[in-house]
């Protein structure tokens, strides 16, 4: 057996050993985490830095925020910028004085003041920004020599505090605004409306002594027409709110109540007219007296109700026997006596206008149909209160001055009434209504004629002439500022249809050029103009041809299930006012749109909160 020398027998041994531990793997975990242990543990230390610092970032953040916008608060913002530094400054140190783990903070505060919007007509702007640095103290970094992470962060608020404002508010009081504010107003008149001359009734609240003149006819569920005594709308008279119901049919008049009042009453007067023989002759005469009335209509003036007295007498002729028996009754033909006419009353046939004011008489509910008029004027009634809020809020001025405006009168130089002067907002008191100050509904002759001698061809909205007289009457604008001029701003609520005289004819449509050449003429002066649009509501034109071909087509179509008719594609009412209108605060035209079944009122906060603008974070 041959040997292998020792040596390499040696040598083989230990490649064996070698491969035998290249094999064995066991121990290699526990090498390799010994080496990697330490990087992981000084990545984990550093993510929790980091962590830390984020979460300082974040709570540092809100510091700022709150910092920003305590230097843009209501209470600071019309003091001397460093008021609003040291509003930010004392907000941010108490908010940081409650973490822990940073060094050397340090918050810089920077104020900035200017105007918000063109002009500076809708606020005095104050803009804030909070800008910080602060070290967030490492627990594990430092083993390296990072001691901190440094944090930044800043914050911007803006606010545009309300500067001291006179607001003037034009009402449109033209016919067009007796329309019912929503759609259900609307189709119940136009169903109560309906009639044979009328087949498609009509929506407006017209208010007219001569309704037939258009084809109006109210009548009860009965048939019967209504009509108002001559005094209906005199207050404190004998026959305020008097009225009848007249039936066609039988010429029969009823009270308000349905009772026929037509009437009778009889008399007799007996005589002993001697003897014949033995026999006594007795006669009476028996008169009944009948009481009917009757109608006279016109188309020149008011209706006369005729009361006409009618006797009729029959003659009953007894004789009796001697011993007092009757022997014979003879009754005599009656004899119709000469009717006595007079004149009961006189009237005007109830309108659309009455029909709104009094559905639940006819119909039992609702009791009245609530008008865009009565919207309008219950809205700027509750923006009084609210204006007065939003002035003790912000620690300024409100004045409000109201007025209304449709056509010019004979004799007049303008189509607006002042309906009061210009007053603080705070001392309207808690009971004001704009109704007390409101001029009472016109009562037309017809339609077309506010007097039987006067015809203006329906030509009641004047814009042109409205604002020329409020760019003739408002003062040009001031900065606000306490102390200074207040700024202004002209609230217009309106249908935007304009019907106005246009040299010897007549302009009907969207705001003209020269219209918008006195928007420009009041923009001019400082005075901003915002529009509360109440819509023309599209159903209302629905079956009358005359407002199918020059309403229609400047509107977008009606809702179902109108049809479209002669609508248009886009409303050209409203691209006319945003034309007149100021921009907001996001360059946005200072116009609201209120159509079919919207709430005015809030419609009006909004336009009246828009102008007159709030804090608000902007980064």
């Amino acid at each position: 057996m041959m040997k292998m020398p020792r040596s390499l027998v040696s040598g083989l041994g230990i490649i064996k050993l070698l491969r035998r531990l290249k094999a064995d793997q066991k121990g290699n975990i526990l090498m390799i985490l010994g080496f990697a242990l330490v990087p992981l543990t000084f990545a984990t230390g550093f993510g929790i830095d980091y962590a830390r610092a984020m979460k300082l970032q974040t709570q540092l953040n809100a510091a700022a925020d709150a910092a920003a916008l305590a230097a843009v608060a209501p209470a600071t913002i019309l003091q001397a910028s460093s008021a609003s530094s040291d509003a930010a400054t004392k907000m941010f140190n108490s908010q940081a004085a409650k973490l822990d783990g940073y060094q050397n903070l340090q918050m810089t505060p920077t104020i900035v003041d200017g105007t918000s919007g063109s002009g500076g007509a809708l606020g005095y702007l104050r803009k804030a920004t909070v800008s910080y640095t602060v070290q967030s103290i490492n627990l594990f970094g430092g083993l390296l020599g990072k001691q901190y992470l440094t944090v930044t962060g800043t914050a911007t608020a803006s606010a545009a505090q309300p500067p001291n404002v006179d607001f003037y508010l034009a009402m449109d009081n033209s016919p067009s605004m007796l329309l019912p504010a929503t759609s259900d107003g609307v189709a119940k008149i136009i169903a109560a409306t309906k009639t044979s001359s009328l087949p498609n009734g009509c929506a407006f609240a017209c208010h007219a002594m001569i309704p037939h003149s258009d084809s109006i006819y109210i009548n009860d569920t009965q048939g019967r027409q209504v009509l108002l005594s001559a005094g209906y709308y005199t207050s404190g008279g004998a026959t305020q709110n008097v009225y009848y119901l007249w039936k066609t049919s039988n010429s029969t008049l009823y009270d308000s109540s349905g009772n026929s009042m037509n009437s009778s009453s009889s008399s007799t007067s007996n005589s002993t007219n001697g003897k014949t023989g033995s026999q006594r002759i007795d006669t009476s005469v028996t008169t009944v007296t009948a009481t009917t009335y009757t109608i006279t209509d016109s188309t020149s003036g008011p209706v006369t109700v005729n009361k006409v007295v009618t006797p009729t007498s029959t003659t009953t002729t007894t004789t009796y026997k001697s011993n007092g028996q009757v022997n014979k009754t003879t009754v005599g033909n009656p004899v119709v006596g000469t009717s006595t006419t007079t004149t009961y009353d006189t009237g005007y046939w109830a309108d659309g206008y009455w029909l709104t004011h009094n559905y639940g008489l006819i119909y039992g509910s609702p009791s009245s149909i609530v008008l865009r008029k009565d919207d309008v004027v219950s809205a700027a009634t509750q923006l009084i209160p609210f204006a007065a809020s939003q002035a003790a809020q912000y620690h300024v001025t409100y004045q409000a001055q109201m007025f209304s405006f449709d056509w010019t009168r004979s004799g007049g130089s303008s189509p607006v009434k002042t309906l009061n002067t210009l007053k603080d907002v705070s001392t309207y008191g808690s009971g004001f209504s704009v109704s007390s100050l409101f001029p009472a509904d016109d009562y037309w002759w017809k339609n077309s004629q506010p007097t039987s001698s006067t015809n203006i061809n329906d030509r009641a909205t004047e814009m042109t002439n409205m604002l020329t007289t409020m760019k003739n009457l408002i003062p040009t604008a001031g900065s606000g500022a306490p102390g200074a001029t207040p700024q202004k701003i002209l609230f217009i609520i309106s249908d935007g249809m304009v019907d106005q005289p246009n040299g010897s004819g007549r302009y009907f449509g969207p705001m003209s050029s020269s219209d918008l050449t006195q928007c420009t003429a009041i923009k001019a002066k400082g005075i901003k103009i915002a529009i509360l649009y109440t819509q023309y509501l599209p159903e209302s034109l629905v079956g009358d041809s005359w407002s199918q071909s020059n309403v229609a087509p400047l509107l977008p179509p009606p809702p179902s299930p109108y049809a479209a008719g002669n609508a248009g594609s886009s409303d050209q009412v409203l691209t006319a006012l945003q034309s007149c209108a100021s921009p907001g605060i996001s360059g946005t035209p200072l116009v609201q749109t209120v159509t079919a079944d919207g709430d005015i009122t809030s419609a009006l906060q909004q336009l009246f909160s828009t102008a007159l603008q709030a804090a608000r974070l902007v980064q």
